[in-house]
């Protein structure tokens, strides 16, 4: 009786799947972690470009407008007929002012970059040289000792002029601050945005760590019952195994017992009646006799283990095999040997 084999059926290793969602999951963190640093560069480069830059060009332009107002001070302190001193005495102060004010409109220009359209800056500068020009016709009517028409000049040019460019700046300052307040609020967005997505990778994170447990739980909770059903297998293998062996023994036993013990049986009844017909005392009655002593040590000795046999099932069966062979060769060749030898 042959055991039926185990039926092994190919369960797939969830190694695969933990690869490919560990693949998944570093592309997610390599994505990320790039988005980040493309958004942190934006970042970066509108703080310097816009914010930076706006702050610098509204440095310049509150310098333009100092100037312009020490330019207004200047001029109603040279429309005060209180004053001793001439016009012309106001010239080397012009003339300072004039050059910061000349280094100062390089410098804005320099920062505004493209937040200044063309028209703005050809009015600008159109403006202060008209501006200028006007106010070298002052100081050259001063000179010629016409400071009534130099104050006349100052009154109905000069300040209108000033004024303009004082407008002028003043808006360009308004457009500054609405630009860093734009910057600002771009700035906001970018910052939600990122912290959006931050929520939303650690939301996704936090599902693709929750559905690798519940794979790796159902894959061990199939690894777990196979190995059951494995070790279920084993034990009923091993009963089977038993059972067979325990039937071979029986088996054996019972030919033990009933062949060979009946041949035996037999051989010495045979030898019981030579003996009884050869000559008392002679040397054959007592070879008989030895004979039939050794067939009825070995019919005991078959007759012993036929009983052991079944119990013998924890004994390793060449062992079992050893014992019988090791009766069976002895006995019968020693008994051939006294009956084939010469009287």
């Amino acid at each position: 009786m042959q055991p039926a084999p185990l039926k092994l059926s190919s369960q797939r290793s969830p190694t695969t799947g933990l690869l490919f969602g560990l693949i998944i999951t570093l592309a997610a963190v390599l994505a990320y972690a790039s988005y980040i640093t493309v958004q942190l560069s934006g970042l970066r480069r509108l703080q310097s470009d816009m914010v930076d830059r706006n702050r610098k060009d509204s440095l310049q332009l509150l310098r333009i407008q100092n100037d312009l107002n020490s330019i207004a001070l200047a001029m109603r302190d040279m429309l005060d007929a209180a004053e001793p001193y001439p016009l012309t005495a106001w010239s080397a102060q012009f003339d300072r002012i004039h050059e910061d004010l000349d280094a100062g409109l390089r410098l804005e220009e320099k920062f505004a970059g493209a937040n200044r359209t063309p028209e703005q800056r050809l009015y600008l500068n159109q403006s202060l040289a008209q501006f200028w020009d006007a106010m070298n016709r002052m100081f050259a009517l001063a000179a010629a000792a016409q400071e009534n028409e130099a104050r006349e000049q100052i009154r109905l040019t000069l300040q209108s002029r000033q004024q303009a460019l004082s407008t002028a700046v003043s808006r360009l300052l308004v457009e500054n601050n609405e630009g860093e307040e734009q910057a600002a609020a771009r700035i906001t967005a970018i910052y939600d945005s990122v912290q959006r997505q931050l929520y939303i990778f650690l939301a996704a994170t936090l599902v693709a760590i929750a559905f690798t447990s519940l794979y790796l739980i159902r894959a061990n909770r199939q690894i777990f019952a196979r190995l059951a059903e494995l070790s279920e297998q084993r034990s009923e293998l091993a009963q089977k195994l038993i059972s067979t062996q325990e039937s071979t023994l029986r088996h054996i036993s019972r030919e033990l017992h009933d062949e060979f013990g009946q041949v035996l049986t037999a051989i010495g009844a045979m030898l019981g009646r030579a003996g009884n017909q050869a000559p008392e005392g002679s040397p054959l009655r007592e070879d008989l006799q030895e004979v039939r002593e050794i067939a009825q040590s070995t019919l005991n000795n078959i007759r012993s283990l036929s009983q052991a046999l079944p119990f013998a099932r924890n004994q390793k069966p060449s062992h079992i095999w050893f014992v019988i062979e090791q009766y069976f060769c002895t006995s019968y060749s020693f008994a051939v040997w006294m009956i084939a030898r010469p009287l």
